[in-house]
């Protein structure tokens, strides 16, 4: 039985805004999105406009979703990077934000104290810069030297904005892209720039998606969350937590992202059960 479910949605100026800042309220679909998937964490990136009016949006997702507040950090952009939790699955036991601006968008870590899990679980919202691949690198290693750091049990998991180690032959043809995009996701060959994804895996995470993809043979796990038609969105996890992975779920949403959800089993219920389509 699913014990933890962890979800992460790229809101897409903050679900209440258009690119240019007009008022576009998509807040009520996506949180009906959310309730239906019923996370116990939920990581949220592009938080566009929420410390506006006194962090309006912040209480108003606290009272709509029945959930609170782990931290909103910024960085030198826009928006920034949040995380909620289920008050009676998890207790917030700390938040770490003191490298927030080591990543464009904002670095914040929430930790868990979690039963069964012997040490703090690390949940870090991630949304990496999509300017230059050398400059996703760096930033992703600031998340995964910041989600292992805590006693070894971490998820990073978020819009990483790059192409994954595996995604069963699914990426689009280059010349489709727009050309900023292409040249921070595809070398001079106009092969998929998978540097981010290898440096992630020599770090010790695995990426949830593909390893349930390779036990199961459901290849839809490797479906693309992204308007680019690559799977941008993932969650990876460090060692301890993958044989606790039961499940991975990419769901629809009001967002030009799908969400992503996984789901653990309890570390006292011996092997993770196979992953469900």
């Amino acid at each position: 039985m699913a014990w933890l479910t962890i979800m992460s949605l790229n809101l897409q100026h903050g679900g209440i805004q258009t690119g240019d800042g007009r008022p576009d309220d998509r807040w009520p679909e996506l949180a009906a999105t959310i309730n239906a998937a019923s996370p116990d964490i939920l990581c949220l990136q592009e938080c566009h406009g929420w410390t506006d009016h006194l962090h309006h949006q912040v209480y108003r997702a606290e009272r709509d979703l029945d959930m609170r507040l782990a931290g909103l950090v910024g960085g030198r952009a826009v928006g920034g990077n949040a995380v909620f939790y289920r008050p009676g699955a998890v207790a917030q036991c700390g938040w770490a934000e003191a490298y927030a601006r080591e990543l464009y968008t904002g670095l914040g870590v929430a930790l868990f104290a979690v039963e069964g899990v012997p040490e703090r679980l690390a949940v870090v919202s991630t949304h990496l810069s999509t300017t230059t691949a050398e400059q996703q690198v760096e930033e992703a290693m600031r998340v995964a030297d910041r989600v292992t750091r805590y006693g070894g049990y971490g998820v990073m998991i978020g819009d990483i904005n790059a192409h994954p180690l595996l995604d069963g032959g699914r990426f689009p043809d280059p010349a489709g892209i727009k050309p900023l995009d292409r040249t921070c996701r595809y070398d001079e060959a106009d092969q998929p720039d998978r540097r981010v994804a290898r440096r992630l895996h020599r770090a010790g995470l695995t990426d949830a998606a593909a390893h349930l993809a390779a036990r199961t043979h459901n290849t839809d796990h490797y479906a693309p969350t992204g308007t680019g038609k690559i799977r941008v969105d993932r969650a990876l996890l460090t060692l301890p937590l993958v044989p606790l992975l039961s499940g991975y779920t990419r769901i629809s949403t009001a967002s030009d992202h799908d969400a992503i959800a996984i789901t653990l089993d309890r570390p006292d219920a011996g092997p993770a059960a196979s992953a469900a389509a």
